[in-house]
């Protein structure tokens, strides 16, 4: 047991980090919820404003990592361990950063068409980030709600696999379908980094998996 985890034994703790992990998880939702949207329209400008907001919440997201940064340094005691309190965040700031990269390859290669497939996996990330923010409200009380914290961690994993089926089954048939090489390389360039972005979610459902373990 490390010196932070033995001494919160007898010292209350630190609880403010816990707002700012809600903040980035309530920006998580918004992205994919407008990834989803832009991923819905075919007007170019439209989505190019959507992408603006993505944009937006990367960026507010990069301020919120910096302060839970600036906190560690000021910070005695921590909730839980100091290294998982800045991989929870170093990791939620990543999904932000790749639903950023998401809205970006749809901008920058203008497909002539959105996939069912590819409209499907956005669905399914907004889902995840749902699950996830729901995670982040329960994590201040970890024992209390050890059991749906971990039920809805299996619930992003679950998810995961079905993104990852989704992928393969989609790339198969795009190399036995799309005719227009270009479109091809597009697409699959556009649902590669969606399905990257699953991975880069679960695995905030894994650290905090690893988190309610210590702590439980």
């Amino acid at each position: 047991m490390s010196l932070n985890s033995f001494l919160q034994f007898f010292v209350t703790k630190e609880t403010k980090f816990f707002p700012i992990y809600i903040k980035q998880s309530e920006l998580l939702v918004h992205a994919t919820k407008t990834l989803l949207e832009m991923v819905k329209v075919d007007d170019y400008e439209e989505r190019k404003l959507l992408g603006r907001q993505i944009k937006k919440d990367e960026t507010d997201g990069d301020e919120l990592f910096r302060n839970i940064y600036k906190m560690l340094n000021i910070t005695f005691i921590t909730p839980f361990d100091r290294e998982d309190v800045n991989e929870l965040a170093s990791n939620m700031d990543d999904c932000l950063d790749i639903i950023d990269d998401c809205s970006k390859y749809v901008l920058m290669y203008k497909p002539k068409r959105i996939d069912s497939q590819i409209l499907e996996t956005a669905k399914y990330l907004n889902e995840c980030a749902e699950y996830l923010l729901d995670i982040i409200k329960k994590l201040e009380h970890i024992t209390l709600n050890h059991n749906d914290i971990i039920e809805k961690c299996d619930k992003i994993k679950h998810i995961e696999h079905t993104i990852d089926t989704i992928f393969f089954d989609y790339i198969s048939n795009l190399f036995d379908d799309e005719a227009d090489y270009i479109e091809l390389v597009k697409n699959k360039n556009i649902i590669e980094t969606f399905e990257n972005a699953s991975d880069i979610i679960k695995n905030v459902a894994d650290t905090i998996r690893t988190i309610v373990i210590k702590n439980s």
